[in-house]
């Protein structure tokens, strides 16, 4: 006695592509503790706040770390082509960023467990 097949026989282009994705995220359980960073350059006359709004986050994060940001304002003064770097965890939640300010030198800014930013450096 044959059992039928499950899946329906015409399978979609592109459909064997997804399943690897699912065995690689259960594959991996550390994966959902990773952290991504992701580079921006900064383009002429944008804010930080507009930088965030333009790829979907949340620009209050943007102003919790503009409390914290210290005299030489590293977020207010961001130039023309500086980098900044942007920390997500697998929810999507900002948890860090970091700024350029050249001479090798970096700005850091993380989040902490209550929500709020503090300047690391």
């Amino acid at each position: 006695d044959q059992v039928a097949p499950v899946a329906p026989e015409p399978i979609q282009e592109g459909q064997p592509e997804e399943p690897p994705v699912a065995e690689t995220q259960s594959f991996q359980p550390e994966s959902g503790i990773d952290q991504q960073w992701r580079t921006y350059r900064v383009e002429p006359g944008k804010t930080l706040a507009q930088l965030f709004r333009d790829h979907n986050l949340p620009p209050t994060d943007v102003y919790a770390m503009a409390q914290v940001e210290g005299a030489d304002k590293p977020l207010s003064n961001l130039q023309n082509g500086q980098i900044v770097k942007i920390r997500q965890n697998a929810n999507g939640v900002v948890t860090g960023l970091t700024i350029d300010t050249g001479n090798n030198q970096q700005v850091l800014f993380t989040r902490q467990p209550d929500g709020n930013f503090i300047r690391a450096r």
